[in-house]
């Protein structure tokens, strides 16, 4: 709303205004402003009674009240009439009525006007429009706020001058639709033969390629094309009826350029009123779309509310393999499997094929119909692809069995059902002598025969899962005899010989059993105790199975106690190196001595080293322990009288340190020991893992110039192949056959046939375990070169062992 009142004959007024307001400092007074001074503009005032509540007419002059429109507004109730002087000195018909009454859509103007003017405190205007018979008429109103008698609040309102519009015109040319209104002409039978345009829009004149004043007056006939008058004509004629009618059309104006319209007709007698919407673009882009719908590569098609198929493409005829006539008499439903849903869905093909697919769909119009657009994006392969990965990560590559994430998976399911069920752990017994004798593909056919088999033993049953390298676990519902049997038949079935490159090989294997929820319902605590049930049946002689029992647990818990009293007593350097003679088995004197590690717990007391030594080899202790050993016996040893040389054991899990040589190197540097003094001692165990590897190590330590032993020589598998793979300097007869020296025939012959091998490849030989004058005196007549015993000294400390290495022979034996 407009701040400044009109200035249609009105500037004297609001001068008078602006100066009578300054002079009293508020509201101009309703007696100087209008009282004999408003002249001929009284016919065009209306004076407003403003007080709080709904505000009222008082008076209103001719022309105003002629503004206002024919009809009378109701009068005010009495009580809302006043008698003061104001509404004395007005009258006319209007007096006492209410703004809100005022009909023809000027009550809100004119009360906006009135709220305006008294919150601003000054003279406002706006426009008020009247509709009557498709015309506006649109008056400037101004309002002018005045103080009447005993504070009352007046209005004075001026209607200026009046705009006539005709709104049909202004809506007819404002659109760009083409309208137009034409009237039948009809022949002396009364049939419509043509229809003449009466009237019509620029819009309508340019969809022609004509003009306003071209076209009106003119018959359709002669300005549509030929092709497109009949029909035209025919349509208008229908419209006749008085139904509303549309459609689409298209046809090729007079200058060439084609016309697509969707035209609407309606009908008063034999005037139509003819409306045309340019429908180019919607053509053109549908024409894209059915470009792209057609030649688009992935499947697609089109269909209608009930589901049949309206339109496909060439994509989807071809990757579904229906002939296009085929699969029009479809429905979206015949290729999906059942119980699809969703974007991802299983399709049939024709051929009978089933695809997985990602469906897309959505509402598209479609030649007037409401359709729905479908596309499918094969994703067969990825599916593929995904459920490989899947299977994957959840099973083993070599057996297909599954992995320990899977049978983790399933372990803490069975429990939580607290079913009864049993938790067996499986490990092959000398596995690892398959690998090395017969190499790693003969070793990964084994692992998968032993799945096989474990397999057949469930018959279906269950779960059996490899959890890496020759661990194998199996999961049953059953209770403990049952799966007591079960491990029977997996002993049995994995005892039979298998077929390996030709030839039969034996394994075994040893079987840890553990109860749900006998022994608990905690899955990574069940897979615990069956390993811990599995160590004892390891330990009562493989081949066995095991029933979880509490005194294992007490037993694993005394080995862990064990394993940390050993750490500690590595890190305070509290173990000691005690040394045992060689002794010269023709002179008896002391050749060297080998370093045996001892622990003396302070409450335990001596440990044996069959106790600790194996910890120390499961935990990895044995790499820093045994390189301490070393470099301690090295320094021992650089004091001795020469050519006394001190042997040291090395450990299996040695040579899997990346720097043995290395380590050696250091000590005999560090000590200044003489290579050709320092002896290494090794088991069978060192030949039989990653057997190529440590050779080549053993080559290397040979090249420092230390000499290398093979310790308890013939208890092994293959001990004469060693001998062949590398040619040691030493061997160590087991004391297992000196013990049995006198005793039995076989012992004696296997002693001397070492002691022949040993001389014919010019390799020294070493008898362990020495006890007895009598034994001493059947490896001397065998030509056994040292001997090593309690006969001639227990390990002691260096520091008792220096008068023994210092003396020509051993000193209680010297007679001998």
């Amino acid at each position: 709303m407009s701040g400044n009142a009109t200035r249609d004959g009105s500037e004297g007024l609001l001068h008078r205004w602006h100066a009578a307001r300054a002079a009293a400092r508020g509201l101009p007074a309703y007696e100087d402003m209008v009282l004999g001074n408003l002249g001929r503009m009284a016919s065009r005032a209306a004076l407003v009674d403003a007080s709080p509540g709904r505000p009222r007419l008082l008076w209103v002059g001719e022309a105003f009240e002629d503004w206002l429109g024919p009809g009378r507004a109701p009068r005010a109730a009495a009580a809302e009439a006043s008698s003061d002087a104001i509404s004395d000195a007005f009258s006319g018909s209007w007096a006492g009525r209410l703004l809100e009454a005022v009909p023809g859509g000027l009550s809100h103007p004119l009360q906006e006007i009135v709220a305006d003017a008294l919150a601003d405190g000054a003279p406002v205007s706006t426009p008020c429009a009247r509709v009557a018979g498709g015309v506006a008429y649109t008056t400037e109103v101004a309002g002018l706020p005045l103080a009447g008698r005993s504070g009352r609040l007046v209005l004075l309102c001026l209607a200026g001058r009046t705009v006539r519009t005709n709104l049909l015109k202004t809506l007819f040319r404002s659109t760009r639709q083409g309208m137009a209104a034409v009237t039948a002409l009809r022949d002396g039978a009364g049939t419509v033969v043509d229809f003449r345009i009466l009237s019509l829009n620029d819009a309508a004149a340019a969809m022609m390629r004509t003009t306003i004043e071209r076209a009106q007056w003119r018959r359709l006939s002669t300005l549509l094309p030929a092709a497109t008058v009949g029909p035209m004509l025919a349509r208008l004629n229908a419209a006749l009826s008085g139904d509303r009618r549309h459609y689409e059309t298209s046809y090729t104006r007079p200058d060439g350029s084609p016309l697509h319209v969707r035209v609407e007709i309606a009908a008063i007698g034999d005037l139509l009123g003819v409306t045309l919407t340019d429908i180019g673009d919607l053509k053109a882009r549908e024409a894209s779309a059915r470009l792209l719908f057609e030649h688009n590569p992935v499947p697609m098609w089109l269909s209608g509310e009930d589901g049949a198929v309206l339109a496909v493409n060439d994509a989807a005829t071809g990757h579904y393999g229906f002939p296009r006539e085929d699969f029009l008499r479809l429905s979206a439903g015949d290729l999906a499997m059942p119980g699809a849903a969703g974007p991802a869905q299983r399709h049939r093909r024709r051929d009978g094929g089933v695809i997985d697919v990602e469906v897309f769909s959505g509402p598209i119009p479609f030649e007037g119909l409401s359709a729905t657009l479908t596309a499918c994006v094969d994703v067969t392969e990825q599916r593929r692809a995904e459920r490989r990965i899947a299977h994957m990560a959840h099973h083993d590559a070599l057996t297909g069995l599954p992995n320990r994430v899977l049978f983790h998976e399933r372990l803490a399911a069975l429990v939580a059902e607290r079913a009864p069920a049993g938790l067996l752990c499986l490990d092959l017994d000398h596995f690892k002598l398959v690998n090395d004798t017969l190499g790693h593909p003969a070793g990964d056919a084994l692992l998968r025969q032993v799945a096989e088999r474990l397999r057949a033993c469930l018959g279906g049953h269950g779960l059996v899962a490899r959890l890496g390298g020759d661990e194998f676990a199996v999961l049953h519902r059953a209770e403990r005899p049952a799966l007591v049997a079960l491990a029977d038949r997996i002993i049995a079935a994995l005892c039979r010989p298998f077929a390996l490159d030709g030839q039969d090989v034996t394994v075994g294997v040893s079987i840890g059993i553990a109860l749900a929820p006998e022994h608990g319902d905690d899955p990574d605590g069940l897979l615990r105790k069956a390993d811990t049930a599995l160590y004892a049946a390891k330990a009562d002689g493989r081949r066995t199975r095991r029933l979880f029992e509490p005194a294992m647990d007490a037993a694993l818990q005394a080995r862990r106690a064990l394993e940390r009293d050993l750490r500690a007593a590595i890190a305070a350097e509290a173990l000691e190196v005690h040394y045992q003679p060689l002794v010269d088995a023709r002179t008896l004197a002391v050749t060297g001595c080998e370093a045996l590690l001892r622990w003396r717990h302070p409450e335990r007391g001596f440990v044996s080293p069959a106790d600790f030594i194996p910890v120390a080899e499961e935990t990895g202790l044995i790499a820093s322990l045994g390189e301490w050993v070393l470099a301690r016996a090295c320094r021992e040893a650089a004091g001795w009288p020469r050519p006394v040389r001190v042997a040291v054991n090395l450990s299996p899990v040695q040579f899997r340190a990346p720097d043995l040589v290395g380590t050696v190197a250091r000590a005999l540097t560090e000590s200044g020991l003489d290579p050709a003094r320092l002896e290494l001692e090794i088991t069978e165990q060192v030949m039989l893992e990653e057997s190529a590897a440590n050779i080549a190590v053993l080559h290397r330590l040979r090249g420092l110039g230390v000499r290398i032993a093979i310790d308890d020589f013939g208890t092994g598998y293959a001990s004469l192949s060693y001998l062949r793979a590398f040619p040691f300097d030493k061997i160590k007869i087991d004391r297992s056959f000196t013990a049995a020296l006198g005793q039995e025939a076989a012992a004696l012959a296997v002693v001397q046939a070492v002691i022949g091998l040993g001389a014919s490849l010019g390799t020294t030989t070493v008898a362990e375990g020495v006890e007895t004058e009598a034994q001493l005196a059947v490896l001397r007549r065998s030509g056994c070169d040292e001997v090593q015993g309690f006969l001639f000294s227990r390990p002691v400390p260096a520091a008792d062992l220096r008068a023994l290495v210092a003396a020509p022979a051993v000193p209680w034996l010297a007679a001998a």
